[in-house]
């Protein structure tokens, strides 16, 4: 993430990661009692699938820009 300073500390790596992930997760809409029974796995492919439906979404909206400026 921009602008959080970086550590070598491994624990701190990933508690950090941790956070970061299951505030992605709360933001998009995923219930904390789900997000505590998911698997790793799991988690994953929730964060592929949003992360395909933002990168969608920006397509669209780049398309649509462009036939505007025409």
């Amino acid at each position: 993430m921009r602008g959080v300073a970086t550590t070598n500390d491994p624990i701190e790596n990933l508690v950090y990661t941790y956070w970061m992930t299951v505030v992605q997760l709360l933001k998009n809409g995923i219930p904390w009692e789900a997000i505590q029974l998911l698997s790793e796995g799991e988690i994953t492919f929730i964060i592929g699938i949003i992360s395909a439906f933002r990168q969608k979404e920006e397509e669209d909206e780049q398309r649509s820009m462009s036939k505007l400026k025409f």
